[in-house]
């Protein structure tokens, strides 16, 4: 799916100029494209940045373009891991703490949920810049385009068929449908909103939203694919919201998809 291009305003007149520039360029970039390496997974080895100087310029080259949607093109710049990793960390010994409370208490079906939560999110090991860096972006956005040197790769991913829950059920994926809400999910018993009061709502460009219930009823979220829908656990106690904004906000740094593609800087000595 495409995302929405912003209206620019006063930058409509340089986008004029840029995206002239940008398919003059797409021919060469296409002589050069060999020059630059991309990733069958998020794993791979570096590659060189081919002389870039800004991140619209990496994209030219970046092999399969065509085939990438926005917002499943994500950013990773050179001093985000250490920060995601911290936070990580302090949110799994969080859980390990809670999960020995609940186990006392004897809340099963909730230690299982908390296990999934560790689980999943030791597995994520590629952490991206929140926001939109796709080249339609940044083209109707030609100031806010990051040089090179702050950035450590950029990637793709093929466009999920999922909207994904973290509840008191665990980590589970439900079919994505076109006009998606909030509310459609708890209709049809996806989310247990029961003793819930506030969600916390990751979007594919790794925005994060609070919504109540209120906002279910009378202003409804749309729901893209690859969202991911955070709910707390349906216990008293403040640890719950912090758990709950926590995990949304490492996941506002995870790609949005799967099968991902991705282009690093060696040059730059780049790491996650």
């Amino acid at each position: 799916m495409q995302s929405r291009v912003k209206n620019a305003g006063r930058y409509w007149r340089a986008r004029g100029v840029l995206v002239s520039s940008v398919f003059a360029a797409c021919l060469l970039a296409a002589a050069h494209a060999g020059a630059a390496g991309v990733d069958d997974s998020t794993a791979s080895d570096a590659s060189q940045s081919a002389g870039f100087s800004t991140v619209l310029e990496a994209w030219l080259g970046f092999p399969g373009l065509a085939q990438s949607s926005a917002p499943y093109t994500y950013l990773r710049a050179t001093r985000t891991a250490d920060k995601v990793e911290a936070k990580r960390q302090d949110l799994i010994r969080e859980l390990d703490d809670l999960r020995w409370r609940l186990q006392g208490r004897g809340y099963g079906t909730f230690v299982q949920a908390v296990d999934q939560w560790k689980s999943k999110l030791a597995t994520s090991g590629v952490f991206r810049e929140p926001g939109d860096w796709s080249p339609a972006w940044l083209m109707a956005h030609p100031h806010r385009n990051p040089p090179i040197s702050h950035v450590a790769a950029i990637g793709a991913c093929a466009v999920p068929d999922w909207v994904e829950v973290w509840s008191g059920k665990g980590v589970t994926r439900t079919p994505w449908h076109t006009r998606m809400t909030l509310s459609d999910l708890a209709k049809n018993d996806v989310i247990d909103l029961d003793g819930i009061s506030i969600v916390s709502v990751v979007a594919p460009t790794g925005e994060v939203q609070r919504l109540g219930q209120a906002a279910f009823n009378y202003s409804d979220s749309e729901l893209l694919p690859g969202s991911r829908v955070v709910l707390p656990l349906p216990l008293g106690g403040e640890a719950f919201a912090w758990i709950r904004d926590t995990i949304a906000q490492l996941l506002a740094h995870a790609p949005a998809g799967e099968n991902c593609k991705e282009m690093r800087f060696a040059d730059m000595g780049a790491s996650q």
